[in-house]
């Protein structure tokens, strides 16, 4: 080969080397770990709200005991020694904003030199106890929200995560950019449903017994209904699905974008 080639293809495996190179230094570069824990327990007021926002973590979320909201916050943080991973750690704050009515609790993250510590080596996990009947609302940007046992109304919004629910008795509005969402449902609410999935499949989980109003639609993806009890009512076909179950009820309405979407018996 030609030598005046040489530095032409040399150049780019050069740049492939240190590319590489430097993955495996910013990994070494956060090998050291440091964790905190935030836990407080309030009293709230019996049609009291709770609202839960997260910037980078999970939020998994299950019913207390009587009129008590219980939050633990489990702070993460990495870097490249000791005293770095807790100075990121001290840089993540838990906000609160607490009346009877309502406990507000929303993740900080301080900036330094116009950066944001991100997912790279900072993170929150809320693991939160609430009145069942409460009304809530949890958001995360980075993680998964997992709720079980709720009665009352919930919002659940996350960008890059999946929403999991499991026995849900109350009014559900859940959503996500990028993940799935998984509903399971011990009954239908006269308030409804709402699911909304741009990238990832939905399920949903009815009693056979329930009473509910389908519309489903989905762009990239089919629909199955699997065993449900549904009598058409308007178009129907592997992108969308309108049906009355045992008779119609309150509204379940389910749309996707990328993915599919599946209706079953619990």
């Amino acid at each position: 080969m030609p030598r005046r080639f040489l530095p032409v293809l040399i150049l780019p495996l050069l740049l492939a080397s240190f590319a590489s190179a430097g993955c495996d230094i910013v990994t070494a570069d956060l090998r050291a770990e440091e964790t905190a824990e935030w836990h407080k327990t309030y009293q709230l007021d019996a049609n009291g709200r709770v609202e839960i926002g997260n910037v980078n973590g999970k939020i998994r979320v299950e019913p207390s005991s009587g009129h008590a909201v219980e939050v633990t916050a489990i702070k993460k943080a990495r870097g490249a020694s000791s005293e770095s991973a807790k100075a990121a750690l001290d840089r993540a704050t838990i906000a609160e904003d607490v009346s009877s009515g309502q406990i507000k609790i929303e993740t900080k993250i301080k900036r330094l030199e116009g950066i944001v510590f991100n997912g790279s080596n900072v993170q929150v996990e809320y693991q939160v106890k609430v009145p069942a009947g409460a009304e809530a609302r949890f958001t995360t940007v980075n993680g998964g929200i997992d709720i079980t046992g709720l009665q009352g109304r919930v919002t659940a919004e996350t960008t890059n995560g999946g929403v999991t629910t499991r026995d849900m008795g109350g009014q559900l509005d859940a959503s996500t950019t990028n993940g799935g969402l998984d509903i399971d449902l011990a009954k239908v609410a006269e308030g409804g449903v709402k699911l909304d999935c741009t990238n990832g499949g939905i399920k949903v989980r009815l009693p056979r017994d329930a009473k509910a109003t389908i519309s489903a639609s989905i762009s990239n993806g089919g629909i199955s209904s699997g065993d449900l009890p549904i009598d058409a009512t308007g178009e129907n076909n592997h992108r969308r699905l309108e049906g009355r179950m045992n008779g119609g009820g309150p509204r379940i309405q389910v749309e996707g974008t990328n993915g599919g979407i599946k209706f079953s018996v619990r």
